[in-house]
């Protein structure tokens, strides 16, 4: 097996940067980690100083945003990868025959629709309207900035409810199929938020069962250990 390049993840603890080092772990790759702070200003720069807030967003990600996946490969050049769904795929294409994406030309298809999905209608405009609503109004006006928040709170519901109703139909022992794939190592966050802000989440029967199975899993253990967060059911 050729070697791989060495791999550095920017994340800050409990965000979705949480669904790479998951990947990572589940898949025994090798990386360092560099937590995230906000500065002065508000914007994402490493903690230990290694890079300005403007040296990260053109470095690293130019949103200024985690997670930011920075791969250098054996001749020094570096490369930068953004936004979970293509972290998580790069991550699950260095192992193939794990099947993280999927084993199946259907199921990887499948994969990645759920991917997209939680990338985008549950945790950009659902999460993104509830914790950030300044991303789509000017919070200045209190009356749309609730509404904003309300919205999200019904697309956050929404999208829970619509993967418990596939959950419950599909039948499988996971989200996708009948083993791991990266489909379930991103909605472990997601319920995770859920739980946060207090959405009931054992009521999402079939979601809560996939979620302790990937508690008991070692990956999510030295994932949680490591961000220093305590596990939800164990």
């Amino acid at each position: 097996m050729a070697a791989l390049p060495d791999f550095t993840l920017y994340y800050s603890a409990g965000a979705c940067s949480n669904a790479v080092r998951l990947a990572l772990h589940e898949l025994s790759i090798p990386f360092q980690s560099v937590n995230t702070r906000r500065n002065a200003n508000l914007k994402i720069e490493p903690a230990d100083g290694s890079l300005t807030a403007e040296e990260y967003r053109d470095q690293v990600h130019h949103k200024n945003y985690v997670p930011g996946f920075v791969i250098t490969f054996a001749d020094g050049h570096r490369e930068s990868i953004t936004e979970t769904p293509a972290i998580l795929s790069y991550i699950a294409s260095l192992r193939p025959e794990r099947g993280l994406a999927g084993k199946t030309d259907l199921e990887k298809a499948r994969v990645l629709s759920w991917l997209v999905y939680f990338a985008g209608e549950l945790h950009g405009v659902g999460w993104g309207a509830l914790v950030a609503p300044k991303r789509f109004v000017d919070v200045s006006d209190k009356k749309l900035e609730e509404g904003v928040k309300e919205g999200g709170k019904k697309n956050i519901k929404a999208a829970y409810e619509h993967l418990e109703t596939e959950l419950q139909k599909g039948g499988g022992e996971w989200i996708v199929g009948s083993s791991l794939t990266l489909a379930d190592v991103y909605s472990y966050i997601l319920y995770r938020w859920g739980v946060k802000h207090e959405f009931g989440m054992e009521k999402y029967e079939r979601y809560t069962e996939i979620v302790k199975k990937l508690e008991a899993r070692e990956s999510t253990k030295k994932t949680l250990e490591e961000e220093g967060l305590p596990a939800h059911f164990q």
